[in-house]
């Protein structure tokens, strides 16, 4: 977001970000629990964006409890997303193929590989890649060793969970091994941070990325994830 936005240093406890590709489109993350948030001062950077030209606001992934406030807003269900955990009380495999340290460097090709294996409303543009590196105290950015790269994974702790923020695999690479491998590091390098589990969330119809979780001793939690819309045309 420019830094003149009226939103670049919001006061409302949301993260808002306009995406690069279509500036009619954002998204907004509580900084705050949401239980704290505003409803006025919500309803108020709603109006901003409008103003701004903004016609949909998407939220990110957001536990139930968490949902009734948005949609008192006026925000409506767009879509339901699985939440998985890892508690570590199975035996973890290392990993079989060898990643390395993702650099700034290397950012073109992350998204590249992104644009390849997401729909495009769940495509990262830079922005969204930023927010999601810089959204625990502490990340991990693994990238396979081959050139050129072919699949990346995000990992953040904060405090005793761990968040596998994001795995991407190019299509014509997804199983051979380097996304099991991504998922073994992000797992071991938890454990290493006496991370109590590991959370990541997947798109219901994401057969294959359900299948390789579980497979990895991942299980579904009870309570799912949603993201919530609002449009300026209702």
């Amino acid at each position: 977001m420019p830094s003149d936005h009226p939103l670049h240093r919001s006061a409302f406890g949301l993260r808002v970000r306009i995406r690069e590709d279509n500036r009619s489109v954002a998204h907004v993350t509580p900084l705050t629990p949401v239980p704290k948030l505003s409803k006025e001062a919500s309803l108020g950077c709603l109006r901003t964006l409008q103003r701004s030209g903004v016609r949909q606001v998407f939220t990110s992934a957001l536990r139930a409890t968490d949902q009734s406030f948005f949609c008192e807003l006026g925000f409506t269900l767009h879509e339901e997303l699985l939440l998985l955990g890892h508690n570590f009380s199975t035996p973890l495999t290392p990993p079989l193929r060898p990643t390395r340290k993702g650099r700034r460097s290397d950012w073109s090709e992350i998204l590249a590989i992104d644009e390849k294996a997401f729909p495009e409303f769940w495509r990262f543009d830079r922005p969204a890649l930023l927010e999601a590196i810089k959204a625990t105290p502490t990340t991990r950015v693994r990238v396979n060793t081959q050139d050129p790269l072919t699949a990346f994974a995000i990992t953040g702790r904060s405090g005793r969970l761990a968040f596998l923020q994001r795995l991407a695999v190019h299509p014509q690479h997804q199983r051979s091994g380097i996304g099991r491998s991504l998922v073994a590091d992000a797992l071991l390098w938890s454990k290493r941070r006496f991370v109590s589990e590991l959370l990541v969330n997947t798109q219901i119809e994401n057969v294959g990325a359900k299948e390789l979780y579980e497979s990895m001793g991942f299980s579904k939690k009870n309570v799912g994830l949603a993201v919530l819309q609002w449009s300026a045309d209702t």
